[in-house]
């Protein structure tokens, strides 16, 4: 009995995992590249070469112009999944996203201009850092996870306040939800509650009828 609950509990643990996951993102596909993206960003020099001329050669007036010309967008309305790291084409095609957005084409265009910086990488926010670059309670270093320069890349223990990135998740995950989808994501709680109860009903009937044969009385064999 208790091996049969168990096996009923993680049944619908994964049906409710997979059900999230297939909200979220219909193509699993987009994830899986996100996060790939993440240790090998699709930072491009050479994709930005048409934004030289008019981009400004001084890094905080570079900086600048990037958020101007990109504006911000949560990624729920830009590519309609809640999470996703574009290639610097996506990015320029799109021409607005979230700060992964504005941290591939800034990152191309420092390469670009042969600016030294490092790409940082908290658990709320993607940004880089350079010389003269000023810390805000979003961009400052002790937040970060990973850090990458010149050097290599470095694991740090991130010093983000968990309301920071409570409310970050918040408004890119949920509060900017379109509310199809929302309803959904919800209607996975019933359907995973209800999961196997027919099941269990045919199990129930079966071993109701495997106990009412074990109790028919036994026919001699005929002589």
């Amino acid at each position: 009995m208790r091996r049969r609950f168990r096996l009923r509990l993680w049944h619908r643990i994964l049906f409710l995992a997979l059900w999230t996951l297939l909200v979220l993102y219909p193509n699993p596909l987009r994830l899986a590249v996100s996060v790939y993206r993440v240790f090998d960003p699709p930072v491009d020099a050479a994709g930005v070469e048409g934004l030289l001329s008019d981009a400004p050669r001084e890094p905080q007036a570079l900086e600048r112009w990037v958020l101007d010309a990109y504006p911000y967008q949560y990624d729920w309305h830009t590519y309609n999944v809640p999470w996703y790291f574009p290639t610097l084409p996506e990015a320029l095609e799109r021409g607005t996203g979230d700060c992964k957005t504005r941290f591939v084409v800034l990152a191309s265009l420092f390469e670009a201009r042969d600016i030294p910086y490092t790409q940082t990488y908290s658990l709320s926010h993607f940004w880089v850092i350079y010389e003269g670059k000023e810390e805000t309670p979003l961009e400052t270093a002790s937040n970060a996870w990973m850090v990458r320069d010149e050097e290599g890349t470095r694991l740090q223990v991130p010093r983000e306040e968990g309301s920071q990135i409570f409310r970050v998740f918040r408004r890119a995950f949920w509060e900017s939800m379109p509310t199809l989808r929302k309803a959904l994501l919800l209607l996975g709680l019933p359907l995973t509650a209800f999961l196997g109860v027919p099941v269990d009903l045919v199990a129930r009937r079966r071993r109701m009828r495997a106990a009412e044969i074990r109790s028919y009385p036994l026919v001699p064999p005929a002589s």
